[in-house]
């Protein structure tokens, strides 16, 4: 009896498995993080953000409708003063100045690092992979460490 109650354990584990894997792994792609304040973070409900860090630690982020982006991108606003050392280096932040702003219908690809302060205008596209410590012109693609201008987009 004992050897059948374990089976029936197994399968049951098995077909949860099956039916929560779906779901778990469309919240592990859909779900962000951010460190410093939530309230400092504002997506548009239209964009779509994958498994991104918001760091709000010294400014506001915004992403505006229909912006997007890939999967693992990081946007930072937090810094830290270089011109110091050890200890003071590490806990002097600046609590605002760096704002980042993506707007209506960008396009950030996966694995990119928005650095702020920036705007990524409207339309405009970040390649995968990018490093953007610039503002990038709409309907623009930009590309590379650190992001460089690639081509103007013709918007049909």
């Amino acid at each position: 009896m004992h050897k059948f109650i374990e089976f029936i354990k197994r399968k049951l584990k098995v077909q949860l498995m099956r039916l929560l894997k779906p779901i778990l792994d469309e919240l592990s792609l859909t779900t962000y993080r951010t460190y410093g304040s939530s309230k400092k973070l504002f997506i548009h409900p239209s964009a779509k953000v994958s498994n991104s860090l918001f760091n709000t630690f010294s400014g506001d982020i915004k992403i505006d409708e229909f912006a997007f982006t890939g999967h693992n991108v990081s946007f930072l606003t937090g810094t830290h003063n270089y011109n110091l050392s050890d200890m003071e280096r590490m806990i002097d932040i600046p609590l605002e100045g760096n704002d980042i702003h993506i707007k209506k219908g960008a396009w950030i690809g996966s694995n990119s690092t928005i650095i702020g302060p920036c705007i990524i205008h409207e339309n405009a596209v970040v390649a995968a992979g990018s490093v953007v410590v610039n503002d990038v012109e709409k309907n623009t693609i930009v590309g590379g460490c650190p992001a460089k201008f690639i081509k103007i987009i013709n918007i049909c």
